[in-house]
């Protein structure tokens, strides 16, 4: 075995099935797996006396197994959902789960902004709301159990019918370098600090050009007799603290020996944006009168639906952090563990 396109087949094989193995066995595994695999290739080419083409090669791998199958040769074994239809399973469930968490919460951040005010009253909604998380992904978790389990009493009879062990060693993704996933590149660093310096100079112009802020609506809010509520002051000057830190964080991402800091630091500095943002919620007044004309009534109005925006942009930012949580800690998730 000694082509270039052997090798990279073979690999791409490899990495297909160590997508699917816990990390305390993965490498001894893959490195059992691969020893195999050469001395099957190996004995074929002796045997052909030539190397082998791709298609020859993609027959041998695609008879050892689809990779998702053979990685669970190496887990324990289940009973109510064989390895057959395990992998499909755990898949379904990795990839489904953060959208039901996603939509279960943004339809109570919906109910709960729209029926309650201030901070406090919004927070300990969002606790509550996390408790009856629960037993809903309880009762998911058992619909998708029941689905699978179904599908693998029938897999027997009707396995050529859903084409469940169909499929091609050649469409395997390519090998991803051994850290591709640990650094960003250069290019993407700079351009977002550039970025962040471009928003930093965007606050700066903010309170000489408020229409900035308010866009075309400030025609509107300039007819009312009306100025900036004392709230801002505090914000801005917290803000401006906010934009130093991550501006700080952005520079020290352009040297290496950081990156393992950056997602801590990132979702801290996040976590403070939400309180920020929460703090403005909490406040319920943004614009006040300023002289004896201003419609005490359309002022009212429009202070409620500042605060309306402001609670949207505190929903999509906990997303946000709830999305790259979720990426930080599912590398150390045991899915072995948790399936059955």
């Amino acid at each position: 075995m000694n082509t270039n396109t052997t090798i990279d087949l073979l690999e791409r094989y490899l990495q297909a099935i160590g997508q699917s193995l816990p990390p305390a066995n993965r490498e001894d595994v893959l490195n059992e797996l691969r020893a195999n695999l050469t001395a099957q290739i190996d004995d074929r080419e002796e045997e052909l006396d030539r190397p082998l083409t791709e298609p020859e090669l993609a027959a041998i791998l695609k008879a050892h197994g689809r990779p998702e199958v053979v990685a669970m040769r190496y887990q324990p074994q289940r009973y109510l959902i064989g390895p057959s239809i395990f992998p499909f399973y755990l898949l379904t469930m990795r990839r489904v789960l953060p959208f039901v968490v996603a939509i279960y919460y943004v339809a109570n951040f919906v109910k709960i902004a729209a029926t309650r005010n201030g901070i406090g009253s919004i927070a300990g909604g969002l606790v509550d709301s996390t408790f009856q998380l629960i037993p809903v992904l309880f009762l998911w978790l058992g619909v998708m159990t029941i689905i699978f389990a179904i599908l693998e009493r029938t897999h027997e009879s009707c396995g050529k019918k859903w084409h469940l062990d169909e499929w091609s060693p050649a469409k395997l993704p390519p090998v991803k370098p051994q850290d591709a996933k640990k650094r960003r590149s250069l290019v993407s660093r700079v351009a977002d600090l550039a970025f962040h310096c471009l928003w930093m100079a965007y606050v700066i112009e903010v309170p000489r050009h408020p229409y900035l802020l308010f866009g075309p609506g400030y025609s509107f809010v300039a007819r009312l007799q009306v100025g900036w509520a004392p709230v801002w002051h505090t914000f801005y000057v917290a803000l401006w603290f906010l934009l130093l830190v991550q501006l700080g964080i952005k520079i020290a991402n352009l040297f290496e020996g950081v990156g393992r800091w950056r997602t801590p630091l990132d979702l801290t500095s996040k976590v403070f944006g939400v309180v920020l943002i929460g703090w403005l919620v909490s406040a319920g007044t943004y614009i006040v009168a300023t002289g004896p004309g201003t419609d005490l009534h359309t002022l009212a109005i429009v202070n409620h639906w500042i605060g309306v925006s402001f609670k949207i942009a505190m929903l999509f930012m906990l997303l946000d952090i709830a999305i790259e949580v979720w990426k930080y800690l599912r590398p150390h998730i045991p899915v072995a563990r948790l399936a059955f």
